[in-house]
């Protein structure tokens, strides 16, 4: 019988420490506090800001065509949300950003924008875990005119950064 207590004790103890923490089995969680742009946000977590640009994904930059519809799609998916952030190979980049996998709830955000047409496949070094599912959503998106493609905003011919 002591036993059985000692084990429910260490259960309960287990479920109330990993309910007190932000780290998941799947990544750390925070909440965005801003968006930057279609790519980038920033995220406190445990109380510190980042600045947080998502794996394997671009859209358009502040000067370009589609700037606006991309980040305000991003926008609406994750302003004032908690997400999970997922790392892939690289921890930052050249800049200090975070480079993650965002989600929010069961959505995975840079999947969604590539297969949305809000964001075109990049990548960026050895994060290339979603590459080549992130390439046949871009194509679906390109080949039925979605968000950006009609644009010609991402036919500069490379996938790389």
């Amino acid at each position: 019988m002591q036993t059985m207590i000692r084990v429910c004790m260490l259960i309960v103890i287990a479920v109330l420490v990993g309910a007190c923490t932000t780290s998941t089995a799947g990544g750390e969680t925070g909440r965005v506090v801003n968006v930057v742009d279609g790519d980038t946000i920033d995220v406190v977590i445990n109380g510190t800001e980042y600045r947080v640009r998502y794996v394997g994904v671009n859209t358009p930059e502040r000067d370009e065509v589609c700037y606006a519809d991309a980040t305000q799609a991003n926008a609406d998916m994750v302003e004032g949300e908690i997400v999970r952030l997922v790392r892939d190979t690289a921890d930052t980049d050249r800049f200090g950003r975070l480079l993650r996998y965002i989600y929010v709830g069961e959505t995975f955000v840079n999947r969604q924008l590539v297969a949305d047409g809000y964001a075109e496949t990049v990548l960026y070094g050895d994060d290339d875990e979603f590459y080549d599912d992130f390439l046949r959503f871009e194509r679906n998106a390109e080949r039925n005119g979605l968000g950006c493609h009609p644009t010609g905003i991402f036919d500069d011919g490379s996938a790389t950064r």
